[in-house]
């Protein structure tokens, strides 16, 4: 396996004497071309910034959370940072649990994959659940399609392309130029999946992983790799007897276009993978929060229904909340609902109310105004950890009748435990 480097939201790199105000170090030529990513690259822009320390130019991970290849071989995992007293197999537990409900990754094993977190990191483990998923489609056997083929043949097949015919075979009269369709299993899928095996094989892999892959390849040795992956993808079309090829073609789709959905452009050899931690985890509420619901209630996520005010005739600024609590019958809106990746701590009411920000608030108000008339209770969601495990026993009032709530989630409840509890919620 090529080296890991395993790092946290906000923390540094830097590289040679570095270490001496924190930073993680990596080398010079990998710290040169991450600098370049932020500078000249809007996704760069994004995950990583360019700062200083003392002197010493480093670069900070900013709340990205995922994987980074490098040309020169390293590889760069990215953890979220959920509390202070982290270790990087908890951490990379919590993330594959929220990236399990995010739509488009719902085809991980979590279970599988959460025991293999505590001595893999990120991108072995997708790797090996893709592995695993060709493997068990192989035992199933591999399909095979219907493959329009052209030629011109001793025999008469399918339908004959009469100008060709005319063109090629005035005086072979014996053949004839046909367009026929051939069962077999060069077909789009199989293409796709041999594809994506074998851009893995240009990675440094754990022994495991590598005795796996190459085995695979063996089994596809009769198939033709993708010549145009992106037109394989569009004239994909899996059935109902090919029900078994969803979730190999789910990480076949990832690997091929180098990881979605915050792969690095225009590097089709590197395989890198991140997320912004604001959207993992709004949609991990989104997804969970209806189990903590009464059945008569349910979720609805980014509403726009409002905007902040009108210019004439026209709408502007479109009020978006994360989540809406609505009554089914009738449909009437209970409650407002705002996610925060942001780690709040309940013991500093005086120094700094609790980490909480003013333009949250504001934001706040205006969702309640817009959506509630300002009567009724709205909800700030933040991440549970060690200094926020219980909701903030009491409620901000903008008003006697508009109260916000601030409660944490907990990512990873045990089974038969609430990820949510918050005051104001037990009379629903």
């Amino acid at each position: 396996m090529g080296e890991v480097i395993s790092v946290f939201e906000y923390d540094l790199l830097g590289s040679g004497k570095a270490a001496s105000v924190g930073a993680k170090l990596i080398p010079q030529q990998v710290f040169d071309y991450l600098e370049a990513l932020s500078l000249t690259s809007i996704q760069g822009s994004q995950f990583l910034k360019l700062t200083s320390r003392s002197g010493f130019k480093l670069l900070q991970v900013q709340n990205y959370a995922g994987m980074l290849s490098t040309p020169h071989g390293l590889q760069i995992e990215i953890l979220p940072k959920v509390g202070k007293n982290l270790t990087t197999a908890s951490a990379r537990e919590t993330f594959i649990t929220m990236l399990s409900h995010l739509p488009g990754f719902r085809h991980i094993q979590t279970q599988q994959a959460t025991l293999q977190a505590q001595r893999m990191p990120l991108l072995e483990i997708f790797i090996s659940q893709f592995l695993q998923s060709v493997s068990q489609l192989l035992k199933q056997g591999l399909r095979s399609d219907y493959v329009s083929e052209q030629g011109n043949l001793p025999f008469m097949k399918g339908k004959l392309m009469l100008t060709t015919q005319l063109r090629h075979n005035v005086v072979n009269r014996h053949k004839f130029c046909v367009d026929y369709d051939e069962y077999m299993q060069d077909c789009a899928a199989n293409r796709l999946l041999h594809s994506a095996l074998d851009k893995l094989l240009s990675l440094k892999l754990s022994s495991e992983n590598q005795r796996w892959l190459y085995e695979l390849c063996f089994a596809f040795d009769g198939i033709p790799l993708s010549r145009d992956i992106e037109n394989d993808i569009d004239y994909l079309r899996l059935d109902r007897g090919m029900a078994y090829y969803n979730e190999p073609m789910a990480w076949a789709q990832l690997i091929l276009r180098g990881m979605s959905p915050s792969a690095l452009q225009g590097n089709t050899k590197v395989i890198s993978l991140l997320f912004p931690m604001e959207a993992v985890f709004e949609s991990f509420v989104a997804q969970t929060l209806p189990h903590e619901l009464p059945p008569y209630l349910k979720v609805q996520p980014q509403v726009a229904t409002y905007s902040l005010v009108k210019h004439g005739f026209r709408d502007c600024f479109k009020l978006r909340p994360d989540l809406l609590i609505q009554s089914r019958q009738p449909v009437r809106t209970k409650m407002v609902m705002d996610t925060k990746w942001k780690l709040v701590n309940s013991s500093q009411q005086t120094k700094s109310l609790y980490g909480l920000a003013q333009s949250d608030f504001y934001q706040m108000f205006a969702y309640g105004q817009k959506y509630l008339g300002g009567i009724g209770e709205m909800y700030l969601i933040y991440p549970a950890h060690d200094d926020f495990s219980q909701p903030i026993q009491q409620h901000f009032a903008f008003s006697d009748t508009l109260k916000l709530w601030v409660v944490p989630y907990q990512i990873t409840a045990k089974r038969g435990e609430r990820m949510m509890w918050a005051y104001g919620m037990s009379g629903l």
